[in-house]
C-alpha cells in the first residue's frame, strides 16, 4: 500500500494531537509576534491560493472543490495586505479596520492614505481599485467562500459561473505587486520625511 494510500485510509488514534514538533528544519514556524504575522499572512494567504490553484488546474477531480478554498486565500490577501498599509501608514488618522472584512470600506480607508500623502498617480491604482471592487461584490463580508449560504440560510449571490484559473492567478499577482510597490512607496516617503533615506 502507497504512502498516500495510507493517508487515505489513517483513521483517529488516541494519541493524536495537531500541533507537535519533530524536526526543526521541517516544521513550520508559527510567529507569536503580531508584526511578524502581519508580514506573513498577507503573503501566505496569497501563496496558498496560487498553489490551490496550481492544483484545481492540475486536477480536474479537484477543480469544482478546492475554487472556493483559492477564491477565499486570494481574498483574504486583499483584507490583510489593505489592513497592513492602513495599520502602517494611516498614523491614527484612519479608523482602524480590524472590525471589518468589507473590502470597500477598507479601499476607501486606503484611498484617504493616498490622497493624504498626495500618491494618486501611483501606476494601477485605478486597476486595483476595480479589483477590489469586483473581490468585494463577489464576497462582500468574506464568508461566501467560506460557507455554503449566508447568515439567513440563503444562496450568495456569486456563482453559476465559471472562472479561468490561470487568469485570476496571474490578476492576483499583479494585486500583489501593486500592495507590496504602495508598502515600499509609503515606507521611501516615510524615511524621506525623517531624512534616513539611504
Amino acid at each position: 500500500m502507497s504512502e498516500a494510500q495510507d493517508l487515505e485510509s489513517r483513521w483517529p488514534k488516541d494519541d493524536d494531537r495537531l500541533f507537535v514538533a519533530s524536526v526543526w528544519v521541517q516544521d513550520a514556524h508559527v510567529a507569536r509576534d503580531p508584526g511578524e504575522r502581519f508580514y506573513r499572512m498577507p503573503m501566505g494567504y496569497k501563496r496558498a491560493g496560487d498553489l490551490l490553484i496550481e492544483q484545481a488546474a492540475a486536477d480536474i477531480v479537484d477543480r469544482s472543490n478546492v475554487i472556493y478554498a483559492a477564491l477565499f486565500c486570494y481574498r483574504q490577501s486583499i483584507e490583510l495586505f489593505l489592513k497592513k498599509l492602513i495599520a502602517d501608514f494611516g498614523n491614527g488618522k484612519v479608523y482602524s479596520p480590524k472590525n471589518t472584512h468589507e473590502l470597500n470600506r477598507l479601499w476607501e480607508r486606503f484611498m484617504w492614505i493616498v490622497n493624504e500623502r498626495d500618491s494618486s498617480e501611483t501606476d494601477g491604482l485605478s486597476v486595483v481599485q476595480r479589483l477590489v471592487a469586483e473581490m468585494h461584490e463577489a464576497d462582500n463580508k468574506s464568508d461566501g467562500f467560506r460557507f455554503p449560504t449566508d447568515s439567513n440560510d440563503l444562496p450568495f449571490a456569486f456563482g453559476d459561473r465559471d472562472i479561468d484559473l490561470a487568469n485570476v492567478r496571474e490578476v492576483m499577482q499583479g494585486a500583489t505587486n501593486f500592495f507590496e510597490c504602495a508598502y515600499l512607496h509609503f515606507s521611501h516617503q516615510d524615511d524621506e520625511a525623517k531624512g534616513t533615506d539611504s
